[in-house]
């Protein structure tokens, strides 16, 4: 066995708080995103294929990614699953951003 089991690592303490950011972020704009699309507001082609692609596309992306914390750890290490986490959420919230103000 590689360790103690309790305490868990830092990785680990850091994942789940993480996770909390993560999930609240993906159940608001899976509920906030399902709600615009579903409304009769005008919008464009281009806001309406950005806000498609961020609730089909980003949002379970960045879930995924913060699901398989283990798997992807082993393959790119501590930092490098911290960068792509990042890189992830940040291409979210832009995307997510960038869609609210182009349909309110």
């Amino acid at each position: 066995m590689a360790g103690p089991l309790w305490p868990p690592s830092r990785f680990w303490q850091y994942w789940s708080l993480a996770g909390m950011v993560v999930l609240t972020a993906a159940f608001w704009w899976g509920v906030e995103g399902y709600a615009l699309a579903q409304g009769n507001a005008p919008r464009g082609q281009i806001a309406d294929g950005l806000l498609r692609f961020t609730v089909l596309i980003l949002t379970p992306a960045l879930v995924i990614v913060w699901l398989a914390a283990a798997w992807l750890r082993r393959r790119v290490g501590e930092g490098g699953y911290w960068q792509l986490l990042g890189l992830v959420a940040m291409i979210w919230a832009g995307s997510v951003l960038v869609t609210r103000m182009l349909v309110t």
